[in-house]
């Protein structure tokens, strides 16, 4: 699986881009929770190669920011056994993105997961909130957040709207779609017409069904011609009708002496 268009926004406003310069690049920090220091990071969260002193723009933030990402989601798509949904994808990768591949790991998280237990696993967020062994506001939202987003299902593609309430035209059809309605009819029609006269017995039966096949294409021409109001309906059946008579003198098979 990869990470969602939604998912990238998310984990994206929950690291915030840091330490912004006016210029729009970032530069390294490294800040302090609870008495420990953190590690030294940059950009969108990024923490690989980052040292005091670096400075990115913000391209090279946010393609940073992509290419580490991917390490945490082949992380999640090789540790979890079982099926996820998008959501519950894009939690796991958000975790995994803050407290590392090793913490998702050994967690218990991990484990009640890949036993199927969605509901348990989706309980276990709210324990890794804490740095120093206290905890952190912040990483507390970033975690109750994570778990309403893996216990929310995934909404269906929803269908098109179909109108319950249809009314008849009040005005008559265009010449261009009673031409098209004609056309594509007689095209049915000539498709059941065979390419060469049929002159055998042993042929009798075909040309019988395909006559059959030309009069019901014909009558149901016919019916939509002159269910219609108007004059150019009238004569498109009877040239139906007249196309019918010539297929069925010619087509059926002469008696010879």
């Amino acid at each position: 699986m990869k990470l969602s268009k939604d998912g990238l926004d998310r984990i994206a406003g929950y690291e915030g881009y840091h330490d912004a310069l006016p210029d729009g690049s970032c530069k390294a920090y490294q800040r302090t929770y609870n008495g420990k220091k953190d590690k030294w990071t940059i950009g969108f969260g990024c923490t690989s190669g980052v040292y005091e002193g670096l400075v990115w723009t913000r391209a090279q933030a946010d393609d940073a920011f992509l290419k580490e990402l991917t390490t945490f989601e082949a992380a999640v798509n090789r540790m979890v056994t079982v099926d996820l949904n998008q959501n519950q994808y894009d939690a796991l990768v958000s975790f995994a993105y803050n407290c590392g591949t090793d913490a998702l790991e050994k967690s218990t998280l991990l484990k009640k997961l890949n036993k199927g237990d969605y509901k348990g696993a989706a309980d276990q967020f709210q324990y890794w909130n804490n740095v120093n062994h206290k905890p952190v506001k912040g990483l507390t939202q970033r975690r109750a957040s994570e778990a309403t987003i893996f216990l929310k299902p995934v909404a269906p593609e929803p269908l098109p709207a179909m109108p319950q309430t249809v009314e008849k035209a009040t005005e008559p059809p265009s010449r261009k779609s009673i031409a098209a309605t004609v056309a594509a009819a007689g095209m049915g029609v000539a498709q059941l017409m065979p390419a060469d006269p049929l002159t055998t017995a042993e042929q009798f039966v075909s040309t019988g069904n395909r006559i059959r096949g030309v009069g019901r294409g014909g009558h149901d021409l016919a019916a939509s011609a002159l269910s219609l109001a108007g004059w150019p309906y009238v004569l498109a059946a009877l040239f139906v009708g007249g196309g019918l008579y010539w297929a069925l003198c010619h087509y059926l098979p002469r008696k010879t002496a």
